[in-house]
């Protein structure tokens, strides 16, 4: 760790507004904002009084390495600044069910999931012209209801997706309200975070209920699970947690995964002829190329593009002295498209995955986070993108626009894209 001489606390940064200090300007350009103050101040600048920005793998390796210890995780929408003590109680909670959680991926569950995705994908994803971002957010929508719910799933999709769809305007505001704020999109959040709640409790309590061991889903895991101190409210929130990062997160890498294939006629040969040579249903080790391809876009279009961090207790990161409740944040967008480690950052090249004795530098591919709080849903959602690719090729035909604009107003994803799909006419007896 970097020891500075004896000088100011807090790293140097953009001055700003006096009293809206860099909002404005961030909210105007957030990525060309986090890039001009990297060209200018480092690897690590001052965003507030509060926020400090970081940028190389060795500090963000540790933020995310040290959390639940010396930082927390971000918290929902309209929280507002809690104690961190109360912030590190609710990271308890989530820690104690993820551990449950992680045996939900195993291989039977997962496989019986795949099986039933295929169904999902057909149902899902058809012919005609689409508001791609809409239509991948209802199939993994679907999706995800699926693997955590299976047969209690109905009702779940909707619902996430009204809950995803008040959120995203206060994602997309950096000055964001408080939780009593007489506001329409204030009461709009609460009620769907309401409603979601609600459902869940109600299929949690009847499937114990029920006492039914046959679901395979995650679910009934975390109900099995020998961790008899996991009650019903923890089992409710997890889910909603997985399942509200696992609808918006894969649909916008899908998005892009759809862009890319319809841009790039050379990339797309070579994925259909993968997905030609597998089964219907594969397993990853059959789809090597597909797999690199969506390494490759998650490496260029990072879902999660900005990741926070609060500060649990008085700490030190790089040398830079942190007092609880401050925010730390890093782009994984700038970080995986860094020329210093990586070969034309710029450019799709499913290849660099290819040569097993050729891996990125230390810390510097993230799509799915590291440390304690790295997503629990790793391999599901590797398989889901996986499959999904292979399926989007093999079953049909992509016309669209060949360039789109980035949004990094929330999750990042091409700005209204819309593409054509057109079914591809499988011959008579094949």
């Amino acid at each position: 760790m970097t020891t500075h001489a004896p000088g100011p606390e807090r790293p140097p940064g953009p001055r700003g507004h006096w009293l809206f200090g860099n909002t404005e300007e961030y909210d105007r350009d957030r990525n060309g904002f986090l890039e001009r103050c990297h060209r200018e101040y480092g690897d690590v600048f001052s965003y507030d009084a509060r926020t400090i920005v970081v940028s190389s793998p060795d500090q963000v390796h540790a933020l995310l390495a040290r959390t639940n210890k010396d930082f927390l995780a971000e918290t929902s929408p309209l929280a507002g600044r809690m104690d961190t003590e109360r912030m590190a109680a609710a990271a308890e909670l989530w820690t104690t069910a993820r551990r449950a959680g992680w045996q939900g991926l195993h291989r039977r569950v997962a496989q019986a999931h795949a099986t039933r995705l295929r169904e999902l994908f057909r149902k899902t994803v058809g012919d005609g012209e689409m508001d791609v971002f809409a239509t991948m957010a209802d199939f993994f929508g679907r999706a995800t209801a699926d693997f955590c719910l299976s047969v209690d799933a109905e009702g779940v999709p909707e619902a996430l997706a009204e809950q995803v769809a008040a959120i995203d305007p206060l994602s997309r505001d950096s000055l964001q309200p408080p939780s009593w704020w007489p506001s329409r999109r204030v009461r709009r959040f609460a009620r769907a975070r309401k409603r979601l709640l609600a459902l869940m409790a109600e299929v949690v309590r009847r499937r114990r209920l029920a006492g039914d061991p046959s679901a395979q889903d995650l679910l009934n895991v975390l109900l099995a699970s020998a961790d008899r101190g996991l009650s019903d409210l923890q089992i409710e929130r997890f889910l909603r947690g997985i399942m509200l990062a696992a609808l918006g997160v894969p649909a916008a890498a899908l998005t892009w995964i759809v862009y890319e294939v319809g841009r790039r006629p050379d990339v797309r040969a070579r994925l259909a002829a993968e997905s030609a040579s597998a089964g219907d249903v594969p397993e990853l080790e059959e789809l090597p190329y597909t797999e690199a391809f969506v390494k490759e876009v998650l490496r260029l279009w990072p879902p999660t593009w900005l990741i926070g961090r609060t500060v649990r207790r008085e700490t030190e990161l790089d040398g830079w002295r942190l007092n609880p409740g401050d925010q730390v944040l890093f782009s994984l967008y700038r970080l995986h498209r860094d020329p210093r480690w990586w070969a034309d950052p710029d450019r799709l090249v499913p290849e660099r995955w290819l040569d097993p004795h050729v891996a990125p530098a230390r810390h510097t591919y993230l799509p799915f986070g590291a440390g304690p709080r790295v997503c629990v849903g790793t391999q599901l959602g590797m398989m889901q993108l996986t499959l999904a690719t292979s399926w989007l090729v093999g079953d049909m035909e992509i016309t669209g626009p060949p360039e789109a604009t980035p949004d990094f107003s929330g999750l990042l994803v091409p700005r209204d894209l819309r593409v054509g799909l057109r079914r591809k006419v499988v011959p008579q007896g094949v």
